[in-house]
């Protein structure tokens, strides 16, 4: 008999799921993150954990909403959508899931994964077991990017995936992180402003308009010029910070000073590949500052 991988088995479990059910999560002592909508598969000890979440007026603890730092724009996102189709619309059934709702995601034309609908996410989210089915390369030399979630903040690998595609919506070239904690991916921002977005949560429909923001220029790879300023504001920031503690450092305290020398180096290797970035997708120099 053939087993099913780890994404088809998941995908079949949250398919088969009551809608009226809960999402229970928990973080265990390693720091990764599970979902179940049978608190029975909860251990004990982290059950009241997961009671928490589930029950929590904000629901901000169901499912960890990651932000990338700016304010997320409803249509300030898109970096190029499928030729031929621009304002084309698409109605797309999703399954609920508790109080989230559940859809398959398409990534790269070759892995179909179980991802929650989360357009308060800056972000496109793949938990590292489908960034392995993929065959993402991350290495050492990876740009990252802090993320703020209900738990804290997050620092991930950056990704940029050829298409996501949702139903027959379809768009190229998407930034996203790859969580090694998550067990199912969050389909945020870098795919939603693509279009102009509806969520029937009642009827079970998502309805998606192409919009064009990227073809005006007001999108440079992926990002508006405000998520653009963010994303150096915040390097910035990291390395004038680190400065600052370097400063205030006694001479003597070799082994510390060296450690900020290691970390402010990280960072400014950090800045060069946001750079290359930037110079990649033409972003002008204004929205660098």
């Amino acid at each position: 008999m053939r087993l099913l991988g780890p994404g088809l088995a998941w995908l079949i479990f949250l398919i088969a799921l009551p809608g009226a059910a809960e999402i229970y999560r928990w973080t265990d002592e390693n720091g990764r993150v599970h979902f179940t909508q049978d608190l029975g598969q909860v251990p004990g000890r982290y059950r009241k954990q997961a009671e928490t979440g589930a029950k929590g007026s904000s629901g901000s603890s169901r499912v960890q909403t990651y932000s990338g730092g700016a304010s997320a724009v409803r249509r300030a996102l898109p970096a190029r959508a499928a030729s031929g189709d621009d304002g084309q619309t698409y109605r797309i059934q999703v399954q609920r899931a508790g109080t989230g709702m559940l859809v398959n995601v398409r990534l790269n034309n070759a892995v179909t994964a179980p991802f929650l609908l989360d357009t308060g996410a800056s972000d496109v989210l793949i938990p590292q077991s489908v960034a392995d089915r993929l065959g993402l390369q991350i290495g050492p030399d990876t740009r990252t990017k802090r993320y703020s979630t209900a738990n804290g903040m997050v620092e991930h690998s950056v990704v940029m995936l050829r298409s996501v595609s949702l139903g027959k919506a379809s768009v190229e070239n998407v930034p996203a992180s790859v969580s090694p904690s998550m067990g199912v991916g969050l389909l945020g921002l870098s795919f939603f402003n693509h279009f102009t977005y509806n969520i029937d949560a009642a009827a079970g429909v998502v309805t998606l308009t192409r919009n064009r923001l990227a073809e005006s220029g007001r999108i440079r790879g992926g990002r508006s010029q405000a998520q653009w300023r963010a994303e150096y504001a915040n390097l910035h920031r990291r390395i004038a910070r680190i400065e600052r503690e370097y400063e205030r450092k006694a001479t003597s305290k070799t082994r510390e000073r060296q450690r900020l020398e290691e970390e402010q180096a990280k960072l400014e290797r950090q800045l060069e590949l946001l750079e290359a970035e930037a110079d990649q997708a033409h972003v002008p120099m204004v929205w660098r500052q």
